[in-house]
């Protein structure tokens, strides 16, 4: 994706794929595969971030249950279900802050691009 859109930085590109100004329904068709694909990265933020609070749950709940079954407090008992919880976390911001940059650079990518392209047609006037 970000290849082809380099591409369309070189207005001698642009100008082989529209010779002429495009309608905003031709815009529509051209950035909407690109919109629809880049979309699916807030969810996956999303998604992996609600996953590791999940496995933060899960981790302090078995600590706490390894503690309960013991019957005493203790911070070897505790510090494995912490360290689980912890992982979890790590994992979930690990996929989740590149997925929302590179959303991010995805957008503004194409908001510069058609920009561009208005800007190759309203040269021309």
């Amino acid at each position: 994706m970000v290849l082809g859109l380099r591409k369309l930085e070189d207005r001698s590109f642009r100008l082989e794929l529209f010779p002429k100004e495009p309608t905003d329904a031709e815009l529509e068709l051209f950035f909407s595969p690109l919109e629809r694909t880049i979309h699916w990265l807030p969810t996956i933020a999303s998604l992996s971030m609600l996953l590791g609070l999940l496995g933060t749950v899960i981790g302090i709940n078995s600590a706490f249950g390894a503690m309960e079954s013991q019957g005493k407090v203790s911070l070897e008992v505790l510090a494995g279900g912490i360290k689980d919880a912890l992982n979890t976390t790590i994992v979930g911001l690990l996929v989740a802050i590149p997925a929302l940059y590179f959303h991010r650079f995805g957008e503004n990518k194409i908001r510069y691009i058609s920009e561009l392209l208005v800007k190759d047609f309203s040269n021309s006037k």
